[in-house]
């Protein structure tokens, strides 16, 4: 499972290579558009946010308008092994520092916010399938963040991220929503795991 799962994971990598900076711009915009009808239909409880690497879909704009419109963002941080703590962030200017492979996280002194206080969960992924499944990068760490909790889930990616089927195993936690830039796919049950 874990060889098939790292083929996925170079494949979408050499996927993510061969789209030039222009039309990355292009794919971030249409899914930010996307994710922002979706997220002001409701403005309520904590939404949980990510910062993107180099090679995942930037949601920034998507993040800047949750909170200029007095929404309530967490974002993880690393902590070692699986495990992330969740803080709240009020400025993605002035309170993100780098963390662990300079992915940029919540500095220590801000407020920890609960798993279970996040109403929706914005969430990176290698691919996922048009079931809902998500193949991450490997580390487990959304996977144990999101078990147990009755957030919503939201996956993001671009259209070529999503595919048919993907494999999975029993830890490994299903998505609600997934957007991309060019469709909306929902599915069945908050807090749906995988049964195979």
């Amino acid at each position: 499972m874990i060889k098939r799962k790292n083929e996925w994971r170079a494949l979408v990598k050499s996927m993510f290579a061969l789209i030039d900076p222009d039309s990355r711009r292009e794919l971030d915009a249409g899914l930010n558009h996307r994710l922002s009808d979706l997220l002001t239909r409701s403005m309520e409880g904590t939404l949980l946010g990510f910062s993107a690497l180099p090679d995942e879909p930037n949601i920034g704009v998507t993040l800047r308008a949750w909170l200029s419109g007095g929404g309530m963002l967490a974002l993880p941080a690393w902590r070692g092994g699986e495990k992330m703590a969740l803080r709240l962030v009020r400025n993605l200017d002035h309170d993100l520092r780098p963390g662990r492979a300079g992915i940029l996280e919540p500095r220590e002194d801000l407020p920890e916010c609960a798993p279970d206080a996040v109403k929706t969960a914005i969430v990176p992924g290698r691919a996922f399938s048009e079931t809902g499944m998500r193949l991450g990068r490997g580390a487990g760490c959304y996977d144990a963040l999101l078990t147990g909790c009755g957030m919503r889930k939201i996956g993001v990616a671009y259209d070529f991220q999503v595919f048919p089927a993907l494999p999975g195993g029993e830890s490994d936690r299903l998505m609600d929503l997934i957007a991309t830039p060019g469709r909306l796919v929902a599915f069945g049950e908050p807090d749906r795991k995988r049964h195979g």
